[in-house]
């Protein structure tokens, strides 16, 4: 019982077991759970007398090992009918418990519920209490405890035993019924939170994700556009098991969202994510301050950016999280990454793991929960590679085949990737010469009307003309043009040596110039600065004429 009364155990089942199994044999020597279909979901009716046939099903069944061959009426799990009449149909619609010291085998009501009589006829039962399951009066079910011959009949002092008992016993019941609840809600805030349908890029295709059905509601997933192209991809857990888990895995995700836009590495995302992570959870640690138990410490994340130019990946992780991957020839390897404890954990900095991904190969982001990270991989891609030799490489039925595991189910996102060849890269290296400017501007038209973007032309020039400009004015080295058709995108990148960027201002009337990058930016639909170890690369993004 003092198991049962610090509410051991996260399954109504479990506990409803615990509650027969201490009931046996102090106080009957068979015993019976029985809850509303309501209470198994985590609701409850409203309070007061149940009214009307609402379903039960058996949560529990024990027996002292001389009744151990009673075969139940009804197995644990299935509907248990509380027929009208009856003392259970009474007890509950009373809400108090009933005394049937001497049973009688020729009682009416027992007629009308062969299959209990049938029960207690074959275990020699003579006495019986019924007892309801009543917490701030809302009825959850309700423990019958029966006697046989050879035990003494109940007595009042008996009766107000089990109530006692059965008064405890509902309060644990409805703990667990209320985290049932809770749970339920945070899934549910999980899935509002989460994007319903994956986005669609060039660079990937076939993408899936899953997030399990029972899970916390701090599983997430995304696939972020960045610049050049690129695309990354994130999937990550979060601790806990209620609706402020959810609410923590949406702001994570809001962080790991606005940091990829500013063209981080992985490693640099999760270093800042894992920096504001631990200072918000210091904050929320004051309950007057933030009364939402959010939690940002230990969780688990995989940060993946995929370029399909250059079939390169470059992925940093955090925790349990890993990925497998899938070649073109089918086998199945699962990379040596870099490790980092969880979130908020400290440490040694997070290092990104660079490589290379041939078009074709299928990625799987799994966000772990072992706790060996690498045992954890070489298990996804043994199972993966089982998938494999059954439905060949089909992105749904990788989903399906490998989100069952033991005793978990991890948030994942499959994908094939896509590479982008000659055909739709163009590049040119332009001397730090102020006339290469114009031959920067005809090799962009000779190359758009091979890509038969005329309609392009004229806004595209201005802007090449505009960042080679702005490129042979502030550096000194050699600059790149390079021209992406992704088939939904023009993508215009110019590189250069000198690692300060251009700022967006707003001229004066009486200002001669500084307008390049406004009309750069009425022209076109993004743009922005990525940094590299060499310099700086400014790009520009134009839909495609439809």
């Amino acid at each position: 019982m003092k198991n049962l009364a610090r509410g051991t155990g996260t399954d109504v089942f479990r506990a409803a077991d615990k509650l027969a199994e201490a009931a046996v044999p102090e106080l009957a020597d068979i015993v019976t759970v029985e809850l509303l279909e309501l209470t198994l979901r985590g609701e409850a009716p409203p309070p007061g007398a149940l009214c009307g046939s609402k379903p039960f099903r058996r949560a529990a069944f024990q027996s002292l090992r001389g009744a151990s061959g009673v075969r139940p009426a009804y197995a644990v799990g299935d509907v248990s009918p509380i027929l009208s009449t009856t003392p259970y149909r009474l007890s509950l619609a009373h809400l108090c418990p009933r005394l049937i010291r001497d049973l009688n085998e020729d009682s009416q009501w027992l007629a009308h519920d062969s299959a209990r009589a049938r029960v207690m006829r074959e275990a020699r039962v003579h006495s019986l209490m019924v007892v309801p399951l009543v917490v701030q009066g809302v009825v959850l079910g309700l423990v019958a405890l029966y006697r046989r011959a050879d035990s003494a009949p109940y007595d009042v002092d008996d009766l107000q035993a089990a109530a006692r008992f059965a008064e405890r016993a509902a309060l644990c019941i409805d703990l667990v019924r209320r985290r049932i609840q809770e749970r339920a809600r945070a899934r549910l805030l999980q899935r509002a939170l989460l994007p319903e349908v994956l986005p669609s890029f060039s660079a990937l295709e076939a993408a899936r994700s899953h997030v399990p059905v029972e899970g916390s509601g701090g599983e997430w997933f995304d696939i972020i556009p960045l610049s050049g192209a690129r695309v990354a991809l994130v999937v990550g857990v979060t601790e806990g098991q209620d609706a402020d888990t959810a609410v923590g895995m949406s702001q994570l995700r809001a962080m790991i969202l606005t940091l990829a836009l500013q063209d981080l590495g992985p490693e640099e995302i999760l270093s800042c994510l894992d920096e504001v992570a631990t200072r918000l959870d210091r904050e929320h640690e004051a309950p007057r301050r933030h009364p939402f138990g959010l939690k940002y410490v230990g969780s688990s994340c995989i940060c993946v950016v995929y370029d399909p130019v250059t079939e390169h990946c470059s992925l940093s992780r955090a925790g349990h999280a890993h990925l497998v991957v899938v070649h073109p020839d089918g086998t199945v390897s699962a990379p040596v990454l870099a490790s980092h404890p969880p979130l908020g954990a400290g440490g040694r900095p997070f290092e990104a793991t660079e490589i290379d991904i041939h078009s074709g190969s299928i990625l799987l982001l799994n966000s772990g929960g072992g706790d060996d990270p690498l045992s954890d991989a070489q298990e996804t891609a043994e199972r993966l590679h089982e998938v494999l030799s059954r439905s060949g490489p089909d992105t749904q039925e990788i989903l399906e085949g490998v989100r069952v595991s033991p005793g978990r189910e991890p948030a994942l996102l499959v994908t094939r990737t896509r590479a982008f060849g000659a055909e739709n890269v163009a590049t040119r290296s332009l001397p730090p010469d102020a006339a290469a400017v114009a031959a920067a501007r005809r090799w962009t038209n000779r190359q758009l009307a091979r890509w038969m973007l005329n309609e392009l032309a004229y806004t595209t020039t201005l802007v090449v003309s505009e960042l080679v400009t702005n490129a042979m004015r502030y550096s000194t080295g050699p600059v790149e043009l390079r021209l992406i058709n992704d088939d939904r995108t023009l993508i215009c990148e110019v590189s250069d040596t000198s690692s300060s960027a251009p700022h967006l201002r707003k001229p004066k009337l009486s200002d001669e110039g500084g307008r390049g990058l406004s009309i750069v930016t009425q022209l076109t639909q993004h743009q922005g600065t990525r940094y590299t170890a060499s310099g700086k690369t400014v790009w520009t993004e134009q839909d495609l004429p439809t």
